[in-house]
């Protein structure tokens, strides 16, 4: 959970609301999906529950939600945007390290104490938590008056350019800088393996940033004497860029800043940036009856989106919502009905007593994985237990597996788990690997539920339960892994087909297709080089089959 310090004082001009007691402040903050961790004078400490919110880790993004409940301010914020003939220009260089920008120009800017110490915050959040630690969203601001349009995008050699780092008084390189700076340090792994760098950089050859690095002390230096800033954003996706750039230049436009907008031009196509226009979700009517339990007039109910920040309207059985282009969490139109019962308010809501008229008893399911498990374990195998979040590393990468059907996180926090595991294979591999140095031969099972994408289900995925055999040591082979297929097959009362199979990560000429029914698995010895990729040395055989 991101943790805030936020002043009371300028909460609550940016809210417009004056909060009288902790109890009231504690109330409003529900509304934002916070709390209040703790309170010493006129400073609070925040907590944000909700990591997927880049737009409330600040003060103006909560003042902005919390504002909409105790005002006549409601739906989606309006923010004027005026053009300008600021064009970004970005060269074909660039393309292949850190292909994506995104920028604004905010002017007649009031430098306070506070507004530096939010602005500051927020950079430092959104690029943590939405931003995976600069990887794929890292926010630059700069003394727009020291620098002289049109603005540039593109990459140099390490040795190429040269500029003084933010905090830095002597000149480095790029290379320098990745070496010695402590930003440098820190960040050099997101630029490993490159023969350029990226740099922002005026039209005059005056350095901007080095992204995800670190700005120049020339321009990316904000003080009270700022009056005009430039705020940009780059990254790998455009659609995560451009979100980062409208949670930072809306937070400016809650100040009261005016916000005008930057021509990016790229090889063969231009865009501007910000662009503020709503995002649009369809609610069903039954939908917010049957998931919230409450029957609200339909005036209600545009009034409680109101409150949450949507612009709803009234459709034959569904409401057409629109909310703000600063948010990237709404995928379902369960999100949008969770946000107008937070409008309603949790405690508010008078839940009902539970009846069942009902026998519980275990599904077949559970005992189909009861009876595997069961078998498994008298087969002389040991039970794993892996993660069902995963990464592209080892799931695809490692196993010589092209991307395919799999369900990613939105917004992951670590690479680690970026994704949900397609195959439980590569999880017992390297299980394996950390348990290398432990006494052989090493036999292990893992059951669970495996995710792939399915267009055709309302959630579009699909959570088969698999069963992952695999065993470690010399005596690792085909013969070895088939026979406990026979045996664990003949218990099951299962009959299965064998064919001829060519996937990457098994040994050709001895691997084979598994096919249960309309169920399908595969089973062979690995092969040498995943073994490599996965730092094992003992020859390893393997099945996997739906259950």
């Amino acid at each position: 959970m991101p943790s805030l310090e936020i002043s009371k004082k300028d909460l609550e001009s940016l809210a417009k609301t004056k909060f009288a007691s902790k109890e009231k402040l504690e109330e409003a903050l529900e509304f934002a999906k916070c709390e209040l961790d703790a309170i010493e004078g006129d400073k609070l400490a925040i907590g944000v529950s909700d990591t997927n919110r880049p737009d409330l880790l600040s003060a103006e993004g909560i003042a902005r939600e919390i504002r909409s409940h105790y005002s006549k301010e409601k739906g989606v914020p309006k923010y004027k945007i005026t053009n300008s003939s600021v064009s970004l220009i970005v060269d074909k260089n660039i393309e292949k390290i850190r292909p994506c920008i995104a920028a604004a120009i905010v002017k007649k800017v009031n430098v306070t104490e506070e507004f530096l110490a939010q602005m500051i915050q927020l950079q430092e959040k959104v690029c943590l938590t939405f931003g995976r630690k600069r990887k794929e969203a890292a926010i630059g601001l700069y003394d727009w008056s020291k620098l002289k349009a049109p603005m540039h995008y593109k990459a140099f050699r390490p040795k190429e350019l040269k500029f003084i780092p933010l905090d830095y008084k002597a000149e480095m390189d790029l290379e320098e800088i990745l070496l010695e700076h402590p930003k440098g340090k820190e960040y050099a792994h997101l630029l490993k393996g490159f023969e350029k760098y990226p740099i922002v950089i005026d039209n005059e050859g005056k350095v901007a940033s080095m992204p995800p690095v670190i700005n120049s002390q020339a321009t990316g230096k904000v003080s009270e004497t700022t009056k005009e800033l430039l705020v940009e954003v780059t990254g790998h996706k455009q659609e995560t860029v451009n979100t980062a750039l409208n949670v930072m230049v809306s937070a400016l436009a809650e100040r009261g800043f005016d916000i005008y907008n930057v021509k990016i031009k790229y090889p063969g196509k231009s865009i501007v940036t910000p662009d503020f226009l709503p995002k649009k979700i369809d609610v069903k009517i039954e939908s917010i009856k049957r998931l919230s339990g409450l029957s609200p007039s339909e005036k209600q109910i545009i009034e409680l989106f109101g409150k949450a920040r949507y612009n709803a309207r009234k459709k034959k059985g569904f409401f057409s919502c629109e909310y703000p282009a600063y948010r990237q969490d709404v995928l379902h139109e369960v999100d949008a009905i969770e946000d107008l019962l937070i409008s309603i308010g949790y405690n508010k809501i008078t839940p009902l007593p539970v009846e069942l008229a009902c026998v519980g008893a275990e599904s077949r399911e559970t005992k189909i994985m009861d009876s595997a498990r069961e078998i498994c374990t008298g087969l002389g195998l040991q039970e794993a237990l892996t993660f069902t979040m995963t990464s592209k590393g080892k799931q695809l990468q490692k196993i010589f597996l092209s991307e395919k059907s799999l369900v990613e996180i939105a917004n992951p926090v670590s690479a680690n788990y970026e994704i949900f595991r397609q195959r439980i294979l590569p999880e017992l591999l390297d299980f394996f690997g950390k348990n290398k140095n432990c006494e052989y031969p090493q036999k292990i099972f893992e059951i669970g539920k495996c995710f792939e994408t399915n267009e055709g289900l309302e959630t579009k995925t699909r959570e088969p339960i698999k069963l992952c055999i695999a065993i470690s040591g010399k005596e690792a082979e085909f013969t070895l892994i088939k026979s406990i297929l026979d045996a664990f097959c003949k218990n099951m009362g299962l009959e299965y087909e064998l064919r001829e199979s060519e996937l990457a990560f098994l040994e050709k000429g001895k691997q084979g297709e598994i096919l249960i029914g309309n169920k399908k698995g595969f089973i062979g010895e690995i092969n040498r080089k995943v073994l490599q990729n996965f730092g094992l040395e003992m020859p390893t055989a393997a099945l996997e089959i739906e259950l």
